[in-house]
């Protein structure tokens, strides 16, 4: 139950553009939050994901009774109509180029501020609505070293099969996201510097997270007797739009 006397973190014109944006994620991409996102009522936290189109900011957000902050394109950001509403949100910018030692720094200390920050591992789209997971980069796993926060998993799957982002807003779908526990990191020492092989494992562990999320919905969806689709190529796009700002590359020791 929420503390008597807190204010939640979503209220005001945020309630309203929350119960918008559930409404849009409902009806036009059937989204059905069957559980809300298994984040601390407060304090910090990082939410990782996989990484599937334009509208996973929407959904993970349409699923979780925090704000969240997440990282964006600095055009994106920078955009009029929609700059206030990144600011009121936390959203941290950031270049397409993976490159943003102030972003990194900003992350952290949205984190030491109690927010939650979200992260996409792969570092880019991989519009194949989750049927495929692509490589982590280190960015989330060196957040996650330096901060010590809870670590939730989510996965992804069902939505447009695009990397353009007004075609994922556009294109209907049938979304669904699911959640798994915290991911223990209490086995990495606490260090002041982590070379590239601590952070590969944490990586690694992150990703794995996601992989059974991942191998549980498919299971899910056999058993309830919906077709898994086929994986499709391994290429993944490579283009601008496909590009996401989740600090792939901002740990030098991990270049």
């Amino acid at each position: 139950m929420p503390c008597r006397g807190r204010r939640p973190e979503i209220h005001g014109v945020l309630r309203v553009l929350s119960g918008a944006n559930r409404a849009y994620c409902a009806l036009w991409h059937h989204l059905a939050i069957k559980e809300f996102a298994p984040l601390p009522e407060t304090g910090p936290a990082i939410l990782i994901a996989n990484h599937t189109c334009g509208i996973d900011n929407l959904l993970l957000q349409a699923g979780s009774k925090r704000v969240l902050g997440f990282l964006i394109a600095r055009e994106f950001y920078d955009f009029w109509p929609i700059h206030w509403l990144c600011k009121r949100l936390g959203c941290i910018p950031v270049r397409r180029d993976g490159q943003d030692l102030a972003a990194t720094r900003a992350a952290l200390r949205s984190i030491e501020e109690g927010r939650v920050v979200p992260v996409f591992p792969e570092g880019r789209i991989l519009p194949t609505s989750g049927q495929e997971l692509g490589e982590g980069k280190p960015g989330a796993a060196f957040l996650a070293l330096q901060a010590r926060v809870p670590v939730i998993p989510a996965y992804i799957r069902g939505t447009p099969k695009t990397n353009i982002v007004w075609k994922a807003l556009v294109t209907p779908s049938e979304s669904s996201v699911s959640y798994g526990p915290p991911i223990d990191l209490s086995d990495i020492p606490v260090q002041s510097r982590y070379d590239k092989t601590t952070l590969g494992v944490v990586t690694e562990r992150m990703m794995n997270a996601i992989r059974e999320l991942r191998t549980r919905a498919l299971a899910e969806e056999e058993i309830g007797g919906a077709p898994v689709a086929p994986v499709g190529g391994r290429e993944s796009i490579d283009r601008s739009e496909g590009h996401s700002p989740a600090l792939s590359g901002v740990v030098e020791t991990a270049d």
